[in-house]
């Protein structure tokens, strides 16, 4: 039985919705794997009930704490050293695959990131084996909504690659999505747009139709699963949004149509942008590594982000739900630095610190479906201890040395020893 944890002198960052929120001195009492009591002011350990000594108290020293961030795209498959090589990693051993896994989810966990969903992987296990590695103790790691390969079309692009299969109709679709789930998916990804990034299959291309995403969204159901897009350009958007798809990924162009349709489904569709990953490459991060100045000119990239910001802004201000997620782990965007993407929601869009932060925390729970992403009574105990104020500087979540420690489930799942050394 695992017992109460206080954790005294903090700076609690509650994430309430409050775009205009700000850390409050406060006590927490953990019980178990959740949040009993949020206190303001300190709390005497010999009166929280039960014996004074089954409580363990954790001074923090005035650091803020929050709920563990969350990011919604991500890819566990792509080692630390990954340069834009999906086939070869595809194609690679298992067996040194798992380790990369394993050291990609730990960089997940100690940079505060207690919960992560899938935007597909590159070998089909690669989710499901580390979520359960990570349940059962054996490596450190957050929450993972798995996924599976991602889905695209005959002729689309991803065709005839091992980082992919093929649907042509509905009735295909729906047998992949039911194998998917049969195999431990939660999070199904389906490519229903183009990327200019490959210039002969552009953004605003359009895959697949609205009885084959229908049919997919249905059959995910029936497993408590859900359909994600790689969507970005307004048609797919429009698509995704009417036919129930629960996450669209990236939306960089939007029309009045895909507003609307948006609008229509505004408590339980989410966008998640990437946009951290855009900024990077048509501002030449990813020069060093062959994305050179032509290629991405000939991605139309640089329109890209133009509109993606644009987007957002319109989203913001009709109550969109946006939930953070970068897309990260090229060199140009490493793994480490999820963080980025909350910077440019701030610098680029316009949200307060707080909105930024509250994209990946209080998002993230009902999204996945769990009680996270607030410090909260009844809440998931998954907390972020930094040192200084995210809401002053949003880019300090990105700092190793500001992170103090994480919990997850109640426990201390990572302590910098630089800090406690």
């Amino acid at each position: 039985m695992q017992r109460r944890t206080l954790i005294r002198n903090a700076r609690v960052l509650a994430c309430t919705g409050d775009a205009a929120e700000r850390p409050v001195d406060g006590d927490i009492l953990l019980d178990g794997d959740r949040i009993e009591r949020v206190a303001a002011g300190r709390l005497d350990p010999a009166a929280v009930g039960g014996p004074a000594d089954d409580v363990r108290v954790i001074d923090v020293r005035g650091a803020t704490v929050l709920p563990g961030l969350g990011d919604a795209h991500t890819h566990i498959s792509w080692p630390l050293d990954f340069v834009f090589d999906h086939a070869g990693v595809a194609a690679s051993a298992p067996a040194p695959h798992a380790l990369d896994v394993a050291a990609v989810v730990r960089t997940f966990l100690e940079s505060g990131y207690t919960l992560i969903i899938s935007a597909s992987v590159l070998q089909p296990l690669d989710d499901v084996t580390a979520r359960d590695a990570i349940e059962r103790g054996l490596i450190p790691g957050p929450r993972i909504v798995p996924g599976n390969l991602l889905v695209t079309s005959p002729g689309a692009i991803s065709d005839g690659t091992p980082m992919s299969v093929v649907a042509a109709d509905a009735h295909e679709l729906r047998d992949i999505v039911a194998r998917q789930c049969e195999a431990g998916a939660r999070a199904i990804k389906l490519f229903i747009s183009g990327d200019g990034i490959v210039p002969e299959f552009p953004s605003d291309d359009v895959y697949m139709n609205d009885e084959m995403l229908t049919a997919a969204v249905d059959e995910a159901a029936k497993y408590g699963a859900f359909v994600t897009t790689h969507a970005r350009g307004s048609a797919s958007v429009a698509m995704a949004a009417r036919t129930g798809v629960r996450l669209i990924h990236h939306a960089c162009f939007l029309d009045d149509e895909a507003v609307r349709e948006l609008e229509a489904r505004r408590d339980d569709v989410w966008v998640c942008p990437g946009l951290h990953y855009l900024y990077a490459v048509v501002n030449g991060h990813a020069n060093p590594w062959g994305m050179t100045p032509e290629k991405i000119e000939l991605s139309g990239y640089r329109d890209e982000l133009k509109a993606q910001v644009e987007g957002l802004r319109r989203l913001r201000e009709a109550g969109i739900r946006i939930a953070a997620g970068g897309d990260f782990g090229h060199q140009w965007t490493r793994h480490g630095t999820y963080a980025a993407e909350l910077e440019r929601y701030v610098d680029l869009v316009g949200m307060t610190p707080a909105e930024a932060i509250h994209s990946a925390t209080r998002e993230l729970g009902p999204l996945a479906g769990l009680e996270t992403g607030q410090v909260r009574a009844g809440y998931l105990a998954d907390l972020l201890v930094v040192d200084g104020d995210p809401t002053e500087d949003v880019s300090i979540l990105k700092d190793p040395a500001r992170r103090r420690a994480v919990f997850k489930n109640g426990e201390l799942a990572y302590v910098n020893p630089s800090v406690y050394a």
